[in-house]
């Protein structure tokens, strides 16, 4: 009863941990075969992209968690009409710096030629240069908060490994104590069935000494 407690306490174990890691796993990849195949697109997934923040141009209060969002966030931004932009959305752009930045901000205003004007919530001035609808790539619906460093740690050599390496230990580890209990059952049963042919080897043994014996005092009646 102990063995099977814990081995139903590994598959457990082992089942929410694949249920965490494996999605993880299949998005990155997604992310990655896209990034390789369109570089000069954001890869989105179902129409989102997740994002992590490096800046605190959206900070207001990072010490009480308060604003849009925070440095080492992870965010996600929806694919979005970009005619159905209003002023206090926050929007994702790429910049027409030569880097080509990219950039989340609240826009503030919108021109009459349909450009929006941005500012990060915590950045003293505005953008520089209007947004235009090409270089919008969508609008944040979204964030979880401080996992843009564990998203980083992930693209990372070391958690690659530890990405693929834990549910795979997992499920090691799973395999290894069910064929164990296994073992352990079947040599419980060899025990059990060799203490059974003993106890009847000693039966027939007893039996067998008992007529002997009940013979030999019948001989001695005879004489």
């Amino acid at each position: 009863m102990e063995n099977q407690k814990k081995l139903s306490t590994l598959n457990i174990v082992g089942i929410i941990l694949i249920a965490v890691f494996l999605p993880i796993i299949m998005v990155n990849l997604t992310i990655v075969v896209k990034g390789w195949t369109n570089p000069d697109e954001i890869p989105m997934i179902f129409d989102t992209a997740p994002l992590i923040v490096i800046s605190d141009s959206m900070t207001i209060d990072k010490k009480n968690d308060t604003g849009a969002f925070n440095k080492g966030d992870l965010i996600f931004i929806k694919k979005v009409d970009p005619a159905t932009l209003q002023v206090g959305d926050i929007i994702t752009y790429i910049s027409n710096d030569k880097e080509g930045s990219i950039i989340t901000h609240r826009i503030v205003s919108i021109y009459e030629d349909g450009t929006f004007e941005t500012k990060g919530d915590y950045s003293p001035g505005y953008d520089r240069d209007p947004v235009t609808y090409e270089q919008v790539v969508g609008k944040y619906s979204g964030r979880i908060a401080r996992a843009g460093d564990l998203a980083l740690f992930f693209q990372k050599p070391v958690g690659v490994i530890v990405l693929l390496g834990v549910p795979l230990v997992a499920i090691l580890a799973i395999d290894f104590f069910q064929k164990r209990k296994e073992t352990d059952k079947v040599s419980s049963e060899k025990a059990e069935l060799e203490a059974e042919l003993a106890k009847l080897r000693a039966e027939k043994e007893q039996l067998q000494q008992a007529e002997s014996t009940e013979k030999v005092e019948e001989e001695n009646a005879d004489n």
